[in-house]
């Protein structure tokens, strides 16, 4: 004859110690695998809708147009990139009320492009829009 008896419950203790190691390893790898960049904001003020009429005072305006292979132009003239700035200094110092208007191709990647606008910012020239 056999007897069931109850088992001790002392073997059948889950241990917390693995569960613990798993979420201190996934935050780790958390912590490793995200970015602490430096987040700004660019400030992109909209266009305002303008006549058809020509001014004489009208400000001048430079088409900078980037390429996704990174060439620029210039109103239609290829430029270095290395000489943009300087270029835009030169177009500032002749009108200072100079705008620019940047045209990028869809391929273009967004940081060529931040760099761009930063470019432009330090040639002191405020008047920027986007197409």
């Amino acid at each position: 004859m056999r007897l069931d008896l109850p088992r001790s419950r002392a073997g059948r203790g889950l241990s917390l110690t693995p569960l613990i190691d798993v979420v201190f390893i996934l935050l780790l790898f958390f912590l490793l695998a995200s970015h602490f960049d430096r987040r700004q904001t660019l400030r992109l003020d909209t266009a305002t809708v303008t006549t058809g009429k020509q001014d004489a005072d009208r400000p001048a305006v430079l088409r900078v147009r980037l390429h996704a292979d990174g060439t620029l132009l210039i109103d239609g003239v290829a430029l270095d990139p290395n000489r943009l700035q300087h270029t835009l200094e030169e177009h500032r110092a002749g009108r200072p009320d100079v705008s620019v208007v940047l045209e990028a191709e869809a391929e273009v990647r967004l940081q060529p492009l931040v760099g761009l606008i930063d470019t432009v910012t330090a040639a002191g020239i405020r008047e920027l829009s986007l197409r």
